[in-house]
């Protein structure tokens, strides 16, 4: 099968990590893979490229793309691709290139962008009808195409998250970047400093309460974004420059998570995030925010500790709770690391895709 992954930018977040792990199994399954990237950002084409998934920079043009995205069009019948698959906000451009090109075409949404859909319903509707099925990555972002769009319930499914189980229960060597005591308690989040989402302020917030009653914990914050400065200055002005580091973007993400003796994820909102499937696949003690498919994913506490979003209190709570018991927080881990293993690896994601991908070429053959 000729499969075209379609991006609108190769940013460092969840679902362009998830094409990249996709595009590889995929391969590894014997399909050609190309990714389509539509827009400027090419933080992760090393990382694709590494994993030697092609990607094709098309920097398109926002505006009169919208109406016909002609160098898309003229990729697809170049590439002969048998069926399309976009994610995010890529959806709009690629539906209408599938329409035009009579390709199946195949959408993943790995948000609840509810707002998206209320204020760009007449484009959305164009683009659900040239769409053979869209997924969502969380239960509650099926119902948005039918809601929202009018999509039949059969054309609808939820495919759950899945990565590669490539970390052993070891603890390797890690080069730090920064200054970190050799009898450090290791407090982590991996995420994008973004406008709204992830919203590292309040992890800063609790950690600072965390430090009167765990002076040794240390807080790692993996990551680049638009708003680090905002939360380097909040850092500042609460006089934690010594205990809370910024990593940056790290390729050794997995090894930074074994030595983490809590991985935080302070989400104000999230579909099923990859840096918390990393964490259960690591093994560590987790404490995230219950939003999204997050509740699913800790199988609704069992797996690790909710708390509510931008609730400092109860996330510097909840970080000390596993801080302080050693054993409840092993079997957390060990929980997470089981339901890992039973529902959220890359295989078992991919060979969902696929059957999703088989559905949409003989319906598409169908109609034509």
């Amino acid at each position: 099968m000729r499969i075209l992954q379609v991006l609108a930018g190769l940013g460092a977040g969840g679902a362009e990590r998830l094409v990249l792990h996709l595009g590889r199994w995929l391969q590894c399954q014997g399909h050609v893979v190309e990714v389509v990237n539509i827009y400027r950002d090419t933080t992760l084409q090393s990382e694709f490229e590494a994993a030697g998934v092609c990607v094709r920079n098309m920097r398109m043009t926002p505006y009169v793309s919208q109406w016909y995205p002609g160098a898309l069009v003229s990729y697809l019948r170049r590439f002969q691709a048998d069926v399309v698959h976009c994610h995010e906000t890529a959806w709009v451009k690629s539906a209408l290139a599938c329409r035009w090109a009579h390709v199946p075409c195949v959408f993943t949404l790995h948000l609840r962008h509810e707002q998206w859909f209320r204020n760009d319903q007449r484009r959305l509707r164009q683009a659900a009808s040239a769409t053979d099925y869209c997924v969502g990555v969380a239960p509650e972002i099926p119902s948005l195409f039918v809601d929202f769009l009018g999509m039949p319930a059969e054309r609808v499914r939820y495919i759950r998250n899945g990565i590669p189980d490539i970390h052993s229960v070891e603890k390797p060597s890690v080069d730090w970047v920064c200054d970190i005591p050799p009898d450090a308690k290791l407090v982590g989040m991996v995420g994008r400093f973004d406008e709204i989402q992830k919203d590292q302020m309040t992890l800063v917030q609790a950690m600072a309460m965390v430090q009167d009653v765990v002076p040794e914990a240390h807080l790692l914050l993996v990551g680049e974004g638009p708003r680090r400065a905002e939360v380097e200055q909040l850092v500042s002005q609460l006089g934690m420059s010594r205990c809370v580091h910024f990593l940056g973007l790290r390729r050794d993400v997995p090894v930074v998570l074994h030595h983490l003796d809590v991985f935080v994820l302070s989400s104000r909102h999230e579909g099923e995030s990859l840096a918390i499937l990393e964490a259960m696949s690591a093994q560590r003690p987790i404490v995230a925010t219950a939003v999204g498919g997050t509740p699913g994913l800790l199988a609704n506490g069992e797996c690790g500790l909710l708390v509510p979003p931008g609730d400092v209190e109860a996330m510097a709570q909840a970080i000390l709770e596993l801080l302080t018991n050693k054993a409840k927080a092993q079997e957390l881990a060990r929980r997470a690391r089981e339901r890992f293993l039973r529902e959220y690896t890359i295989d078992r994601m991919g060979e969902r895709y696929l059957e999703v991908y088989d559905k949409a070429i003989a319906q598409h053959g169908k109609k034509t």
